[in-house]
């Protein structure tokens, strides 16, 4: 087995000030940040740096007024940091450190390891993605994107983490959560189905988002706070989500989460499907 990396990732600031960057790290200008910068010309929750996928990076505006710059250029959606990448709040400068990267054979360790010594935990799942981002990065302004994009991450955050949830993954225009099942209760699901099923009505992106329920490996590198999400049910709850793309529904339940969720939101059957790398059918329903 190789080994994990002995040093972490940091920024570093223009005075040479480190702040290590462990798991979820956020910047503004509220004390609630993880990185606090007193600058009118910082938001109070301005941007995040977020560690997935065992040892990368993502950088994530939250839809602020001036925008936040890696390598002098204005993000317009999440984006993968390297090594000595500059990034710019307001006035400020960071360059982001990460001199040990993570290997392909270390993180295919850690996968295995995960799936060899961790027992499922049973999780409720949900991706979420914005609708025809592509062309809708075409029509609209890039700064006018940034700041829609930013503040529907920001806001679909805020009501996953009031349900005690966790965004696990950024993926460009949309996310993966979970929820471990023995501290969540079906009621704290629909508190979540919820709010994002309004804002869905408003002027927003349009976006679309899936709900399952099954067990999945967690693991990943608890020296960088960082935890994976692995197995079957990850992939399956991906290939629900490009289903309900190609059927054009916006809301959809896995069949395992329409059974948890039973008499609290009322259903509707899309049918039975058969999905790419899995036997037999799935049944899948909207709400």
């Amino acid at each position: 087995m190789s080994a994990p990396p002995e040093e972490g990732a940091w920024l570093e600031a223009a005075d040479g000030k480190r702040h290590p960057i462990k798991g979820s790290c956020s910047l503004g200008r509220t004390a609630a940040n993880t990185i606090v910068l007193q600058s009118p010309k910082v938001s109070r929750r301005h941007a995040l740096i977020h560690l997935q996928n065992i040892g990368e990076l993502w950088l994530i505006d939250f839809g602020s007024s001036n925008g936040t710059f890696l390598n002098k250029r204005r993000i317009h959606h999440p984006i993968r940091l390297s090594d000595g990448d500059q990034i710019t709040i307001g006035d400020q400068v960071f360059t982001l450190r990460q001199p040990v990267a993570v290997s392909e054979e270390y993180k295919t360790d850690v996968m295995q390891r995960t799936l060899r010594e961790i027992e499922n935990i049973p999780c409720w799942l949900l991706v979420a993605d914005i609708r025809g981002f592509t062309p809708l990065s075409r029509h609209i302004p890039s700064e006018d994107l940034d700041i829609l994009l930013g503040a529907w991450i920001f806001r679909c955050k805020e009501i996953i983490e009031n349900q005690r949830g966790v965004i696990n993954k950024y993926l460009g225009d949309g996310f993966l959560a979970y929820w471990p099942d023995a501290a969540t209760s079906p009621e704290q699901i629909m508190a979540v189905i919820s709010p994002l099923k309004e804002l869905q009505r408003k002027d927003w992106p349009e976006f679309r988002f899936v709900v399952h329920f099954g067990p999945v490996a967690i693991g990943g590198v608890a020296s960088m706070g960082e935890e994976s999400l692995m197995g079957g049910e990850v992939n399956l709850i991906f290939r629900l989500e490009k289903l309900a793309s190609s059927l054009g529904e916006r809301c959809c339940l896995s069949e395992t989460a329409d059974t948890k969720l039973h008499g609290l939101v009322a259903t509707r059957s899309l049918g039975e499907f058969e999905l790419k790398g899995f036997e037999g059918k799935c049944a899948f329903f909207a709400l």
